[in-house]
């Protein structure tokens, strides 16, 4: 997905607060642009692609970043 105000694909879902009822019973989340900060609403199966993508993000640095510090022995 890309956003609507600056074109970037660096999308995440944003926090949901009480005025984003009636977009949540039109089966509609919250996501912000991770560039421009602007906030939009999509699909409720389109954020969980975005919620998926960011998980694997966050699990492939964590995968990444693991090995940090370690020499492998323990005393």
């Amino acid at each position: 997905m890309n956003c609507p105000f600056c074109g970037s694909d660096r999308v995440r879902n944003s926090r949901f607060r009480a005025f984003d009822i009636p977009n949540s019973l039109l089966l509609r989340l919250p996501v912000r642009c991770r560039d421009c900060e602007e906030r939009m609403y999509v699909s409720f199966a389109r954020a969980r692609e975005i919620r998926q993508a960011s998980e694997t993000r966050r699990l492939e640095r964590g995968a990444h970043g693991s090995g940090r510090g370690s020499t492998g022995s323990q005393s």
